[in-house]
């Protein structure tokens, strides 16, 4: 009779399920070992992506896997910063422009993934702090390998507050978002791409003078991102437009800037860049063919 041998995958399939099954220690070291590279090569190959249909299917099915895996394993904060980011660029690349109240309840998931990471680290649960004082206070106390959970926090939260200034209690957290992202600066300018630069060529480029906007303020943060940068993100000139040219009613630089967004080949830049940078690029092309209407 002829001897039968196992497949080798159903051994190993066997193998990794009964440890799953074991105890939670087991189950975390599983979790982490065997999808930690999968998850990083993942999120690296999705930021290089050109085709946005692709990265938006990618980018739902990927949010859904490390919601999944967190389910596994909850104290992985590596998955909790994963999800604080993931959420927060899928609603900005996808959801804002067509879909408001759905993109809000993105970023607060967002936000509360990053305060996840945060409070889980380094024992500090910002969003439970009810006095501003006490708030900045705790943020003091952070050390600076929490830039990166103190950045995509006041990203996703800065985000979600951007679309309900009709509610007063939007309104009256801004200093908060405000404090953390000036914790980035402090710590590291440069952290992704100088986004807390970004975050204030748009806070004070948005409003009035009146109420704390200043044009000089904006434009030093957005010229300082674009030296951080080399100009390699398009995102910062798109702001330029946004924040700047089109509240001096600039046409003229509007449509300069928007057009070299437009024409740059985005192939040679950075890898991690390329996502951002085709959204911009089909931001700027929308905006471009719509500037009447904000001018």
């Amino acid at each position: 009779m002829k001897k039968l041998v196992p497949d080798p995958r159903l051994v190993v399939a066997i193998f990794i399920a009964s440890l799953l099954a074991g105890g939670c220690s087991i189950r975390q070291m599983v979790v982490r070992s065997a999808t930690a590279p999968i998850i990083d090569g993942g999120f690296a190959s999705m930021m290089a992506e050109e085709d946005l249909v692709l990265a938006r299917t990618s980018i739902e099915s990927n949010l859904k896997l490390v919601e999944g895996l967190l389910r596994s394993d909850p104290d992985n904060h590596r998955l909790k910063l994963l999800a604080s980011q993931g959420f927060t660029a899928y609603a900005l690349a996808f959801v804002e422009d067509e879909d408001p109240a759905r993109a809000v309840r993105l970023y607060k998931r967002g936000r509360d993934y990053g305060n996840r990471y945060l409070a889980d680290k380094y024992d500090i649960d910002l969003l439970a702090i009810d006095r501003l004082d006490e708030f900045e206070e705790m943020v003091d106390q952070l050390p600076s390998s929490a830039v990166p959970g103190v950045f995509w926090l006041a990203n996703s939260w800065a985000s979600s507050l951007l679309l309900s200034l009709d509610d007063i209690s939007a309104i009256s957290n801004l200093p908060r978002v405000e404090r953390l992202m000036r914790f980035v600066l402090e710590h590291d300018e440069g952290f992704y791409f100088g986004g807390a630069h970004l975050f204030f060529g748009a806070y004070y480029g948005a409003r009035s003078v009146f109420l704390g906007g200043s044009p000089e303020k904006a434009r030093h943060h957005l010229d300082r991102q674009w030296e951080l940068t080399g100009g390699t993100l398009l995102l910062g000139m798109y702001f330029q437009v946004r924040y700047l040219d089109l509240p001096a009613l600039d046409e003229g630089a509007a449509r300069e800037h928007l057009r070299q967004i437009i024409d740059t080949n985005i192939s040679p830049l950075p890898d991690d860049t390329r996502l951002i940078n085709r959204v911009t690029q089909a931001r700027a092309n929308y905006l471009l063919e719509h500037l009447d209407d904000y001018l």
